[in-house]
């Protein structure tokens, strides 16, 4: 451990002797090669989203990550450009650093290497994609981010969630926006003594009347179950999956009302309760 100690004071000694020996020519244009590279880089990255986006049409998810790597690869060999110029050992530094990847991979962080190969496989399987509503690992929310790590949720009430790679890709993912039409189910019971007819027919006209709802499927009521205190009906309808949250609020709301309009009994729960008396002389006595 001195050893190493020494060795790197010695290093750090070394590239500060190099620095005060640069003229002022060298730190000027390496400031230039870092200033030009990073805008030059912006622009690529800007024209390679565009091109891969529209004209390839990749997602957009993909197109993130992609744009990351070639950032960091680009921005790699600007930064080893400056620092050529002021004088330094490039070659020698490129060395220290494949030797401290190694050692970081030495240490047995597989959790990291799980999460950047988790990450790498989402974006291959197109799983997901930004903006898109999903429910992972228990999680549900919309994709705002996806790094090396982790991905970000954004949830209902505005909060973020980071969930780890590993955990997404070892559980079921849920994509709730990536189809273009949804399915509203909306259950609904009504009394036994209930002209089912009737109540199936509210439902249906509920559904006609809403002009969000398709017509085509056409919408259908279902006889779902006789519970313990009412008959169970289950509305199905297809709707636009942009629409789906205001439209299965409006069809709950309308079907409620409509019911009763009709006067058709929407019961609630019940329970029949039987109180059995007990005669002084039959209670227990006490010890």
């Amino acid at each position: 451990m001195a050893e190493e100690i020494a060795v790197n004071v010695t290093n750090m000694n070394g590239y500060l002797d190099i620095l005060q020996h640069q003229s002022f020519e060298q730190i000027i244009t390496a400031l230039l090669v870092l200033i030009i590279g990073y805008i030059v880089v912006k622009i690529l990255i800007s024209q390679v989203t565009k091109i891969g986006e529209r004209g390839l049409n990749i997602p957009a998810l993909t197109m993130l990550q992609i744009t990351r790597a070639i950032k960091i690869f680009l921005y790699f060999i600007i930064i080893m450009t400056a620092l050529g110029i002021l004088g330094f050992d490039v070659s020698g530094l490129m060395i220290s650093i494949a030797a401290g990847i190694s050692i970081i991979l030495g240490f047995g962080l597989q959790d990291t290497v799980n999460n950047i190969a988790s990450g790498v496989w989402i974006s291959a399987s197109r799983a997901y994609d930004l903006d898109d509503e999903v429910i992972i690992a228990g999680e549900s929310g919309v994709v705002k981010n996806v790094s090396i790590m982790a991905t970000e949720l954004k949830k209902l009430d505005n909060t973020r969630v980071l969930v780890p790679n590993a955990k997404v890709w070892n559980s079921p993912i849920t994509n709730v926006t990536r189809m273009d039409k949804k399915m509203i189910v909306a259950d609904y019971g009504v009394g036994y003594e209930t002209n089912i007819n009737d109540a199936i027919k509210v439902a249906l006209d509920v559904a006609q009347s809403n002009p969000k709802l398709h017509k085509d499927p056409e919408p259908i009521v279902r006889f779902r179950e006789m519970a313990d205190s009412a008959v169970i009906l289950q509305l199905r309808v297809w709707v636009d999956t942009d629409d789906y949250y205001p439209a299965k609020s409006d069809v709950l709301k309308a079907l409620f009302e409509k019911l009763g309009e009709a006067g058709i009994n929407i019961p609630f729960p019940q329970r029949d309760i039987h109180i059995i008396e007990t005669k002084k002389e039959e209670m227990p006595k006490k010890l």
